[in-house]
């Protein structure tokens, strides 16, 4: 998915740098595998890819919280239901469960609160009883990311961080249930880093068709496989670039590329990524754009501000083994480079 340029540019880097290491085993002739272990290679395959998503996620939504994100909510005296609803959901899973609005905003607004998110070990610390409770009000219509960012734009990464919790939680510790409306049909949080494997979001009706440089239409088979300096962007979303030649020939780019806000993915299909140095899992240059600070008409104020947000873009970045470019808060454009897909 580059959450930094990976796959996604939502593509939310590149894969781990592939290791030296040992010479290969040598390779012994055996039988293929049954249908039915095929496919349940590929549905570990898509759980693993879920799970990892969901852990990228809820870091990144817990370090884009910070004191300055939730100033407003301090002059809340009556807050809006979905405001108080995301709120009582995270002093629950933090072990801490309160319907009270005062107390409530204490919590939030307390210093310690941003490290608290970032220390919580949900996978330990969350209880059945506390994941029933998660769950419920997950389910609930008005607890929707979309309708949040509505309302409250700072409280949509921390209503995310409670999604993605949920998702995890729903897939491997406690099993079976209703099912948790999953990251991809939620809101969209603040862009974390690309992910190549994350599942592709439908396409917008009327967003902008994606745009490839130079036009490979008007390039013959011969000159296809060495297309130089590629170039797949889409007006106010972002942009990928592949330094050097490509070979393009066979390729379906508007398949093996999807670009929404916050999120480019390449590969998105399960199955079809190339090894790497082949296609376009290659180095690449990802410039993401909206990719705006929680809170940020406050943040332009000032700029001690902005450069704590920016250092902490750049170490998110690195995380995911891609390499920081540059960032800005005041016009959301964000910039890294991968090594591959």
């Amino acid at each position: 998915q580059a959450q930094p340029a990976g796959g996604q540019e939502r593509q939310r880097p590149a894969r781990r740098r592939e290791a030296g290491g040992e010479a290969p085993a040598p390779v012994r002739s055996r039988p293929s595998a049954p249908a039915g272990g095929r496919r349940e290679s590929e549905q570990s395959e898509r759980l693993r890819a879920e799970l990892e998503e969901c852990l990228d996620t809820i870091k990144w939504c817990a370090s884009s919280v910070t004191r300055e994100s939730l100033q407003d909510v301090k002059g809340i005296s009556k807050p809006a239901p979905v405001v108080k609803e995301v709120l009582e959901t995270v002093a629950l899973l933090l072990g801490q469960p309160e319907t009270r609005w005062d107390r409530l905003r204490k919590l939030v607004t307390d210093a310690g609160f941003p490290e608290r998110l970032q220390k919580l070990n949900f996978q330990r610390a969350v209880t059945r009883e506390q994941f029933r409770g998660l769950r419920e009000r997950l389910g609930h219509p008005d607890f929707d990311e979309e309708l949040i960012k509505t309302v409250s734009v700072p409280l949509v990464p921390l209503a995310v961080w409670c999604r993605a919790i949920g998702v995890h939680l729903s897939r491997t510790k406690f099993k079976g249930g209703p099912e948790i409306r999953p990251l991809a049909a939620a809101g969209q949080a603040p862009p974390p880093p690309p992910r190549p494997q994350a599942q592709a979001p439908m396409e917008q009706p009327g967003a902008p068709a994606l745009v490839i440089e130079p036009d490979l239409g008007a390039l013959g088979p011969l000159e296809l496989r060495c297309v130089r300096d590629l170039t797949i962007s889409r007006e106010g979303v972002g942009r990928i670039t592949f330094p050097g030649e490509t070979d393009c020939l066979g390729l379906d780019l508007e398949r093996l590329v999807r670009m929404e806000v916050g999120e480019v993915l390449v590969y998105p299909e399960t199955g079809f990524k190339p090894p790497v140095g082949e296609g376009l899992n290659k180095p690449a240059v990802v410039t993401m754009h909206q990719c705006y600070p929680p809170n940020s008409g406050r943040m332009l104020q000032d700029p001690k501000a902005q450069e704590r947000y920016k250092r902490k873009i750049k170490q998110m970045t690195e995380e995911k083994q891609a390499t920081f470019i540059d960032y800005d808060c005041i016009t959301g454009v964000w910039e890294f480079s991968v090594d591959h897909f």
